[in-house]
């Protein structure tokens, strides 16, 4: 097969029914923005779990009233406990700053007083949550602590929710590349249904099926890179346009900002589009080598 006929006599047949192949596009389109946009949310999900992951913490909130010396007593112990990296005291003003800092509205939340924000101890641990609970447990005998979180309770939550996410997402997948196999071999048998004059003529001609099947898979495989490079575009549009307001949110409650999805994770749509679609052509042109 003449691959330059073949993307020669493929960009003549998409001119001639553009209409058709603009359809396919389209709907197309719509099913890898679905995949692409699953992409991105593991990805940021995966970035999260890996952040909290990397730095163990836990964060000890102090009663109201807590003395300095009983503060710096209570310090000094969880110091010397083994598997403890480092311990900061953050005061209530201290927190309200980091807080609005953090925050995308932090106009609208100025007026909140420091007295809202209990003051606390930032522990970092150096052996990751194994042992967690037990220091936990250890410093809620204290009688100045009000409360101490470890975080492990939410991390297990966003590990179900990744689970759930690589579930749905493969999911997802497999419902795209259905809907590619199915989109672009109704479009390519309505392609030949409409040339089907001219494949009779090849064929009487002695042009063999390679000839024949070329451009029509040319055209299923630039229907497919098309419509996964659009999805892509729209949602880095998308994601420029959205993520400074989501940004001050997402990196209060995680730690981490939002980014797109990873340069191989859009090549391999890109080239997933391309591959189903020239797939899909070849498994409808079957029955029409026989002509």
């Amino acid at each position: 097969m003449d691959l330059g006929q073949a993307f020669t006599r493929a960009a003549r047949g998409m001119r001639e029914e553009a209409r058709l192949h603009l359809v396919a596009v389209s709907s197309l389109t719509i099913a890898f923005f679905c995949l692409g946009a699953a992409l991105i949310a593991m990805t940021n999900l995966s970035r999260v779990a890996e952040r909290w992951g990397e730095t163990a913490r836990m964060t000890i909130f102090l009663r109201d009233g807590a003395s300095p010396q009983d503060v710096t007593q209570l310090r000094m112990a969880l110091e010397g406990v083994q598997g403890v990296a480092s311990v900061a005291y953050v005061s209530s003003e201290e927190a309200r700053t980091q807080f609005l800092a953090d925050s995308a509205s932090a106009s609208e939340l100025a007026s909140i007083p420091a007295d809202a924000f209990p003051s606390s101890l930032e522990v970092e641990l150096s052996e990751g949550t194994a042992h967690a609970d037990r220091i936990a447990e250890r410093v809620g005998t204290f009688a100045i602590v009000e409360d101490v979180e470890t975080y492990q309770g939410w991390f297990r939550q966003l590990e179900s929710l990744l689970d759930a996410g690589r579930g749905a997402a493969s999911g997802l997948a497999i419902l795209v590349l259905v809907s590619v196999l199915f989109v672009v071999g109704s479009t390519i048998r309505l392609a030949v249904t409409g040339r089907r004059k001219e494949i009779e003529v090849m064929k009487l001609c002695g042009a063999s099926d390679s000839f024949v099947r070329g451009p029509f898979i040319v055209e299923g495989a630039v229907q497919g890179l098309l419509s996964a490079l659009l999805a892509i575009t729209f949602l880095f549009a998308l994601y420029l346009g959205l993520h400074e307001r989501i940004d001050g949110v997402f990196t209060t409650l995680a730690g981490v900002r939002t980014s797109f999805m990873p340069p191989l994770f859009a090549l391999g749509v890109l080239l997933l589009g391309g591959v189903l679609g020239a797939a899909g052509s070849a498994v409808s042109l079957r029955r029409y080598l026989t002509v």
